[in-house]
């Protein structure tokens, strides 16, 4: 089986091949472990912390702010790998109603062309604000974490979505241009 397939097309470009190939699939497989890292961090610890402070009577101190820190890493890196399955929720309307064809396709090419300005813009902010909080360097108050190490994942997984999207992007562009529908 080939890397490509291993990974699954949805979102891999056909053209993409060799070491480039290679990094593609390992951001994935990379944000899979991390999701289920996150995950079963986040149940472990509420399961402790319902089981210390029902069971025993006592609360361990900074157990929500390390749940809360894990459940950020979780949905941003979620919403990178939803960005590839392109699995996001999409309001696009005109769409629907345009008729099937060149106008229906050149609106789905806005829209990718959109989320791409957005999504880069997004990536911006959430760099600026890692800067400032690193140059801050401001800590939760009960586990004394750095909150940039917090903050870190939002700039990486915003730029992974839109590259992701930018994929996509060029992908509905060429179905715009062949007539032909974009998979």
């Amino acid at each position: 089986m080939s890397e490509q397939e291993q990974a699954g097309p949805v979102n891999t470009p056909r053209w993409l091949g060799g070491p480039a190939l290679s990094l593609w699939n390992g951001t994935l497989y990379l944000q899979r472990f991390l999701l289920v890292v996150c995950g079963v961090a986040l149940t472990l610890l509420i399961c402790l912390q319902v089981f210390t402070r029902y069971v025993m009577g006592i609360s361990i101190l900074g157990i929500e702010e390390i749940a809360c820190f894990s459940a950020v890493w979780m949905y941003f890196i979620g919403s990178a790998h939803g960005a590839w399955e392109r699995g996001h929720i999409s309001a696009s309307l005109v769409e629907l109603f345009a008729p099937r064809g060149p106008v229906n396709r050149f609106m789905k090419v806005l829209a990718s062309v959109l989320t791409v300005v957005i999504a880069g813009w997004m990536t911006v902010w959430a760099w600026d604000y890692f800067n400032f909080s690193l140059r801050r360097g401001s800590t939760s108050p009960d586990t004394g974490i750095v909150l940039a190490w917090v903050h870190v994942i939002m700039p990486i997984t915003l730029a992974l979505m839109t590259l992701y999207w930018t994929v996509e992007a060029f992908g509905t562009t060429r179905s715009l241009f062949s007539g032909e529908d974009d998979k």
